[in-house]
């Protein structure tokens, strides 16, 4: 074998490995791209905003934290549903802007890629039904979400109505405000037995 085939071969071998690179790297990417291109579209705001997209419009009021909260039994005098971390309650308005819709989607999305889904514990009190948002109409809602105390600060609720297509789809983005001192704040203010349909201890 002269010098010149074992340079073609070697070159071949090279262009072999770079295109094989460039496929698993592209290979890699592709999914990445497709996830970020079928999450819906996100509008931010802060407490206190409207945030308001094509589908619907949402406004923060109220965050709250709770250590525990009012059990659904009225019966006897069944304890308080407690927790080892926390609840955080988030208090809001809603309207949508075209026909009537509810918001299916709700998380709570912290600092290093946690998401904590909406809901009581079974046998806490809930805030009543999931209302279906009319036009031009705000009503008033709200979501609680059980959490580790120290997950509290840098908190942002993303809502949306959900659906088959997510690409189609809009959602809220709104930052609560939580900073380090306002996470010691509500875990020290946090109460006992809070009713969520009434709003309070």
């Amino acid at each position: 074998m002269n010098v010149r085939q074992v340079l073609l071969k070697g070159g071949a071998g090279l262009g072999g490995a770079v295109l094989l690179a460039g496929a698993m790297w592209l290979h890699s990417l592709i999914p990445e791209l497709r996830a970020t291109e079928l999450d819906p579209i996100r509008d931010g705001g802060e407490v206190g905003e409207e945030v308001r997209n094509r589908d619907f419009s949402v406004r923060v009021e109220k965050v709250e934290a709770a250590r525990s909260l009012a059990p659904s039994l009225s019966l006897g005098d069944p304890p308080p549903v407690g927790t080892e971390g926390i609840y955080l309650v988030v208090r809001f308005k809603a309207t949508s802007h075209r026909e009537p819709l509810e918001l299916r989607t709700a998380q709570l999305e912290t600092p290093g890629g946690y998401v904590y889904r909406e809901g009581p514990r079974p046998g806490a009190t809930s805030a009543g039904a999931r209302p279906t948002f009319q036009p031009l109409i705000w009503t008033s809602a709200a979501y609680v979400f059980e959490l580790p105390k120290q997950r509290l600060e840098g908190a942002h609720l993303v809502v949306g109505p959900g659906g088959l297509l997510p690409q189609l789809s809009a959602e809220a983005d709104i930052d609560l405000g939580i900073t380090r001192e306002r996470a010691n704040e509500l875990v020290q203010g946090a109460a006992q037995g809070y009713d969520l349909k009434a709003g309070t201890p």
